[in-house]
C-alpha cells in the first residue's frame, strides 16, 4: 500500500513538472495564465463548517437506515482517509497551476495551508459517506448489479494500457493545457487503476466483468453531489469560485472522476486494516504458562 501511495504522490509530482520543462516554460510563467480570486477567508470556513455537518448528517442517515455507524465502527479508517483526503486536495490544486481549471487565491502560504487543509481533509469521507448512504438502499444496489457485462481485458494487459495514458496526461496536459487538461484530470484515476493491476489487486471496476455497476455508479454520483454541495456552500459565503472550462459540463465530469477517485483511493487505504486482520488471524498460540508434567504410566505385571 505504502509503495503504491508512493509512486502515485511522486508521479503526480514529477511528471507536469517534467512536462513543463520539455515546453520550454520557466516555473514563474505558470502564474501568468491564472486567473486571481480575492482570498474569502468567510466562504472558506462557512464550507469547511457545512461539509463537516453533511458529513455528519450523512453517518447519522446511514445508522437510522441500517443501525450502524461507519464513523464509530470504522473511526481509524475515516482518520488515516481524512488525512489522505489532505493530501489528494493539495496534489489536485498542485495540478490545477499547469491547467488553471479554477481560479486560485493568492496569499500567506500558511494562512492557505491552515484554512485549505481541513476543508480538504473532509472532501474524501463526504464522498464515501455519501457512497455509502446510496448503498444503504438495497434495491438501488440490486438494480445496478444486473446491468450490462463488459469484458475487460487481464489485470497487466489493462495496467500497462493505462500507464502511458497516464503518463501523457501529467506530461501533456502541463505542455498543452488547452488541449489535454481533461486528460490530466483523468490521469491520477487512471495510474491509481493501474498500480493497482499491478499489484494484482482489485479496482472499483473489477465488478463490471459481472455486469455490477454498482460501486461505479454509486461513487460517481457521490462525487457529483459532494462537488455540487461544496461548490454552492462556497458562494453561500460570499466567494467566486468561476472554472475556467470550456463547458460547465466538464465539472460535473470532473466531480464524477474525483468520486470515482476517492472510492479506489479508499479501497487502496482499507487494504492496511484487511492486512491486519488477516494476520490476527495467523498468531502463534501462547504456551500455557503452568508447565505440566506427564509421566508414563506403570505396566503392571500380572
Amino acid at each position: 500500500m505504502k509503495t503504491r501511495l508512493g509512486i502515485f504522490i511522486f508521479s503526480l509530482v514529477l511528471l507536469p513538472l517534467a512536462g513543463l520543462l520539455l515546453s520550454g516554460k520557466e516555473w514563474s510563467e505558470l502564474s501568468a495564465g491564472i486567473p486571481v480570486a480575492a482570498e474569502n477567508i468567510a466562504a472558506i470556513l462557512l464550507t469547511t463548517l457545512m461539509l463537516l455537518g453533511y458529513v455528519l448528517l450523512t453517518n447519522h442517515m446511514i445508522k437510522r437506515r441500517t443501525g450502524n455507524s461507519p464513523m464509530n465502527i470504522q473511526r481509524n479508517y475515516f482518520l488515516w482517509m481524512a488525512a489522505a483526503s489532505a493530501m489528494l486536495g493539495w496534489l489536485l490544486a498542485y495540478l490545477n497551476l499547469f491547467t488553471a481549471s479554477w481560479p486560485t487565491e493568492q496569499g500567506n502560504p500558511v494562512v492557505q495551508l491552515l484554512l485549505y487543509t481541513p476543508l480538504f481533509a473532509l472532501l474524501v469521507p463526504a464522498v464515501l459517506s455519501t457512497r455509502a448512504l446510496l448503498g444503504a438502499f438495497p434495491g438501488l444496489l440490486k438494480r445496478l448489479s444486473r446491468g450490462i457485462s463488459l469484458p475487460i481485458p487481464s489485470g497487466e494487459t489493462l495496467a500497462f494500457s493505462l500507464v502511458p495514458i497516464a503518463a501523457l496526461g501529467l506530461l501533456g496536459g502541463a505542455v498543452w493545457p488547452a488541449q489535454l487538461f481533461w486528460l490530466l484530470w483523468i490521469a491520477p484515476l487512471l495510474l491509481l487503476i493501474a498500480l493497482q493491476l499491478l499489484w494484482h489487486k482489485s479496482t472499483i471496476f473489477s465488478g463490471l466483468k459481472s455486469g455490477d455497476w454498482g460501486r461505479v455508479i454509486c461513487a460517481a454520483l457521490a462525487g457529483i453531489i459532494v462537488g455540487n454541495f461544496t461548490v454552492i456552500s462556497y458562494q453561500m459565503g460570499g466567494g467566486n469560485l468561476i472554472s475556467n472550462l470550456p463547458n460547465p459540463l466538464f465539472a460535473q465530469f470532473g466531480y464524477a472522476v474525483f468520486g470515482l477517485l476517492c472510492l479506489q483511493l479508499g479501497d487502496v487505504v482499507a487494504e492496511n486494516w484487511r492486512g491486519k486482520k488477516r494476520s490476527n488471524l495467523f498468531q502463534q498460540k501462547k504456551k500455557f504458562p503452568i508447565p505440566v508434567v506427564v509421566k508414563p504410566a506403570a505396566i503392571k505385571k500380572h
